[in-house]
C-alpha cells in the first residue's frame, strides 16, 4: 500500500534515535556516578580517620590512668565505629572480630574492678584494628612479626627435644605469645586469610593443653615448636610483599567512553544494513495504473455538430 514503505522508515529511525539516545545519556550519567562514588570514598576515609583518633585517644588515656578522658573516648570510639564503611574490612570475620574488641574494652570498663592491664590490653587491641583500617599497606601490626618470631622461638627452647625440658619456662613463653598475639589477632582478621586465625586459634589452644600438664607426652612436646612458629608466621604477608588493601573504584577513562562510540556505530551500521537488504529483498509493489474516469474520444469518431464557419441548421432552413 501507498505509504507503507515510509512509515517503516519512520519507524527505523525512531529505533536507531532511541539507540543513540540511550547510549549517550548513559555516557553523560557516568560523571555524575564517578562523583557519588568520590564523595562515598571521601566520607568512608573521614569515618576511618575518627576511628583512629578515638582509638589514640582511648590508648593514651588508658595508660596515663585518665578515667575521665577514658571514658569520653570510650563513648566517641563506639560512635565512630557505627560510621566505618563495611568495604574497608575484607572479610565478615574481621567485622566479628573488630566489634568484639570494642565489646570487650566495654565489659573491662564496666567491670566493679577494673583491671588496668585488662583494660590496657583492649585499649592497644583497638588501636592496632584502627592503625591496620588507617594504614592498608604498612600497618602497626607488622612489627610484631619479630616478637612472635622471638616468642615461638623461645617455646621452641624450652621444648626441646620432648624429653627432660623445663615446664614453667614452656608455658611462660606460651602466655607471652598468646598475649602478643591477642593484641594483633584483630588487626590480622581485617585484612588477613580466616584460614590464618583460626589456625592461630587452634594451634594454641592445643599447645596449651599439651603444656597443660606437669609432664606432658614427649612426641607431642616435640612437634610442638614447629607447629606453632608456622602458624604465627602465616598470619603476615609473605617477606618483602605488602598487604593487598581492597580494590577501590577508578573512573573510567577516555577509552571507555571511544568503545561505547565504537558500539553506537557498530549498531548504526549493523541496522542499515538489515534494512538496505530488506529493501533489496523486498522491493515496494508500484499501484496498478487505472484508465481515465473521462478519455478523451478521437477527434473524428465524433465530429462536431456544426463545423468552424458554418451556421446553425435552423438558419439554413430558413435560407
Amino acid at each position: 500500500m501507498p505509504g507503507t514503505g515510509s512509515r517503516g522508515r519512520s519507524a527505523w529511525i525512531r529505533r536507531i534515535g532511541w539507540i543513540v539516545f540511550a547510549a549517550w545519556s548513559f555516557i553523560g550519567l557516568l560523571p555524575i556516578s564517578n562523583k557519588a562514588e568520590a564523595a562515598a570514598e571521601g566520607a568512608g576515609a573521614d569515618s576511618v580517620r575518627a576511628f583512629r583518633e578515638s582509638a589514640d585517644k582511648l590508648y593514651a588515656a588508658v595508660s596515663q590512668g585518665n578515667r575521665l578522658e577514658a571514658s569520653r573516648s570510650l563513648r566517641e570510639l563506639e560512635r565512630s565505629l557505627r560510621g566505618l564503611p563495611l568495604k574497608g574490612i575484607a572479610t565478615a570475620e574481621g567485622v566479628q572480630a573488630l566489634g568484639g574488641s570494642v565489646a570487650e574494652m566495654k565489659r573491662a570498663w564496666a567491670s566493679a574492678t577494673p583491671d588496668a592491664a585488662r583494660l590496657e590490653a583492649a585499649a592497644g587491641e583497638i588501636r592496632l584494628a584502627a592503625d591496620a583500617l588507617a594504614n592498608p599497606d604498612k600497618p602497626m601490626w607488622h612489627r610484631y612479626r619479630p616478637i612472635l618470631k622471638e616468642d615461638a622461638n623461645a617455646l621452641a627452647a624450652a621444648v626441646g627435644d620432648g624429653t627432660g625440658f623445663a615446664g614453667p619456662d614452656a608455658r611462660s613463653a606460651l602466655e607471652r605469645l598468646k598475649k602478643h598475639y591477642r593484641l594483633i589477632r584483630t588487626a590480622a582478621s581485617l585484612r588477613g586469610e580466616p584460614s590464618a586465625i583460626e589456625r592461630g586459634d587452634s594451634v594454641l589452644r592445643y599447645a596449651e593443653k599439651i603444656l597443660k600438664p606437669d609432664e606432658p607426652e614427649a612426641s607431642l612436646a616435640r612437634e610442638l615448636a614447629p607447629s606453632v612458629r608456622e602458624a604465627m608466621e602465616g598470619l603476615f604477608p609473605a617477606e618483602g610483599r605488602e598487604t593487598a588493601a581492597p580494590a577501590t573504584f577508578m573512573p573510567p577513562s577516555w577509552g571507555f567512553a571511544a568503545t561505547i562510540g565504537s558500539f553506537i556505530v557498530t549498531i548504526l551500521s549493523w541496522a542499515g544494513w538489515r534494512r538496505f537488504r530488506y529493501e533489496r529483498d523486498h522491493p515496494p509493489s508500484k499501484p496498478p495504473a487505472h484508465p481515465p474516469a473521462h478519455p478523451p474520444a478521437h477527434p473524428s469518431a465524433h465530429p462536431p455538430v456544426n463545423p468552424p464557419g458554418s451556421l446553425p441548421p435552423e438558419r439554413r432552413e430558413r435560407r
